[in-house]
């Protein structure tokens, strides 16, 4: 009996009921569309909508790979959208998920390699063009289809939406496990589809933090950054559209991949949480996310114009009614960096002050916390309002804070902050989480960036150095108003950490040579944007 299409555990507001009955916008031709199983390399049934011109071809081919949890028709609006704008457009579950046969992977080879199975089916049994061929998807979706494009040299687009580089890095940044999100992907893995073994082996030893080496190597296997020189030979166009405020994948490594890459390129980053931007368009409403997806496959498939040339394209939070921002590259987004030292007398201040210590307890919480996974920055990616805290409200023996004087001038922040401090910890393995909040002049701040940062095997009361970049934002903060930087060691979505309760961690400037704990800012001038 095939399983239920559930829909991907990332897109919580959707329905499967909802997904079938939107139609597909009018086309200027008609398509067909049908339901076909492919057998993969192992012959796995892989479950597939096929969604094809009326007119001859050969066409373009577009790809589709479904996101965590889905099926065939997941992706079924994009899919009419594609033929209706010429392409033959094959939409597939991967394995294990929908009505798909197997195990789930979690983009091992086996899913890598039914991407190609799919390709030869698709070149074999429509009337399709080998040296035109995009692949894309969501999510789940888009990490596998990245991959691919490493191991098939006849990918010639790739469109990665809310997608990630670096499994390692979005399992262990900082060297801290994401609890809650984790958590998320194995219900909802357990509950929609069939993982393997070794999946279900790999999931259990990182939420239990066990053998950490191998859980490492297997997310490595799993990672695009490890096959960049694949990528280079096999030159495809990729396009990386991610948010601000992702919770399971977050954006630095997509800037980092993309340095990485000599392949044409374009990396996107708006508001929102994971897979929010791309949703509305697998309802076949209006979605920016899937219409520069489209755009990019025409672009690059078809010789169509591209509406925009430029390999970075920002759109602040907050500022949702503004043209997107476009740059040269990821270095051109900042053209300078302020400095503010924090001092004992909580305050964030351009002048060096004396040395000076603060004690917290570790353990207990603060009113400052990076939300509900796949929930507040969704709401964030609807309303244009970042998540906020009473910051007068942060207890003292819990969390530490610093706050600037009025900033006289607005702060154009773009890029990643930079945080220094020394901690003395009370226990070998620890955690802290640093929060950057703009406060207006009634206390409320508005979350510009956090980030946890972990320790192991420490020595108790001696000072360890925090030393980190908080993750990349595009965000204006308004003169008149304030910075504040909350430190404390709890946040509900990194649950598994090892810190003791109720002990004293002590934070400080860090040991000389370096001497001061300061928090830099990357900012924007203003200057004329490429």
């Amino acid at each position: 009996m095939p399983r239920a299409f559930p829909g991907t555990a990332a897109i919580l507001a959707l329905t499967t009921t909802a997904m079938l009955c939107t139609a597909a916008p009018a086309s200027a031709g008609r398509t067909h569309t049908r339901l076909v199983e492919i057998a993969a390399h192992d012959g796995t049934p892989l479950v597939a909508a096929v969604c094809e011109p009326a007119d001859p071809g050969p066409h373009p081919a577009a790809v589709l790979v479904a996101a965590w949890g889905g099926g065939s028709t997941q992706n079924i609006v994009p899919c009419e959208n594609f033929a209706a704008r010429g392409y033959v457009a094959v939409s597939y579950g991967t394995r294990g998920f929908g009505e798909s046969g197997g195990q789930v992977e979690v983009g091992g080879p086996d899913d890598v390699a039914d991407v190609s199975d799919v390709i030869d089916w698709t070149l074999a049994n429509t009337d399709s063009d080998p040296a035109r061929i995009g692949v894309g998807g969501i999510s789940y979706g888009a990490g596998i289809g990245l991959l691919a494009s490493a191991s098939d040299p006849r990918i010639r687009a790739v469109a990665s939406m809310s997608g990630w580089a670096d499994l390692v890095e979005s399992l262990f940044g900082n060297r801290t496990r994401r609890a809650a999100v984790a958590t998320v992907l194995r219900i909802s893995g357990e509950k929609d589809g069939d993982l393997s073994p070794e999946t279900r082996e790999m999931l259990t030893k990182y939420m239990s933090g066990e053998d950490r080496e191998r859980v490492t190597e297997w997310s490595r296997v799993r990672s695009p950054s490890s096959y960049v020189d694949g990528i280079n030979a096999n030159r495809p166009a990729v396009l990386m559209l991610n948010t601000w405020s992702e919770t399971v994948f977050p954006p630095a490594q997509l800037a980092e991949f993309q340095h990485r890459l000599h392949t044409p390129n374009r990396l996107e980053l708006i508001p929102g949480e994971h897979a929010a931007a791309e949703t509305s368009g697998l309802l076949g409403l209006p979605n920016d996310a899937w219409n520069d997806t489209y755009q990019w496959f025409d672009t690059h498939l078809r010789g169509a114009p591209a509406p925009t040339s430029a390999p970075v394209v920002l759109q602040p939070r907050g500022a949702t009614d503004r043209p997107r921002e476009q740059y040269p590259d990821w270095s051109a987004i900042s053209d300078r960096t302020e400095r503010f030292f924090l001092s004992g007398e909580e305050e964030l201040t351009a002048d060096e002050p004396a040395d000076w210590s603060r004690t917290i307890r570790s353990g207990r919480d603060t009113v400052a916390n990076g939300g509900v996974p796949l929930v507040t920055y969704t709401l964030e990616a609807l309303t244009g309002n970042p998540p906020t805290a009473f910051l007068p409200a942060v207890d003292p023996a819990a969390g530490a804070k610093w706050t600037s004087p009025p900033l006289p001038e607005p702060r154009v922040l773009r890029g990643s902050p930079h945080l220094r401090m020394s901690a003395i910890p009370p226990a070998p393995n620890g955690m802290l989480v640093a929060y950057l909040y703009d406060v207006d002049a009634t206390g409320t701040g508005r979350m510009i960036s956090y980030v946890p940062y972990s320790w192991e095997n420490a020595k108790p009361g001696e000072p360890i150095t925090v030393d980190t970049d908080l993750p990349p934002t595009a965000y204006d903060v308004p003169a008149g108003h304030r910075l504040s930087l909350v430190v404390d060691t709890e946040d509900p979505l990194y649950f598994l950490d090892d810190n003791p309760p109720n002990a004293p961690l002590t934070l400080q400037n860090p040991p000389a040579p370096e001497g001061a704990a300061t928090l830099d800012l990357a900012l924007q001038d203003g200057k004329e944007q490429s």
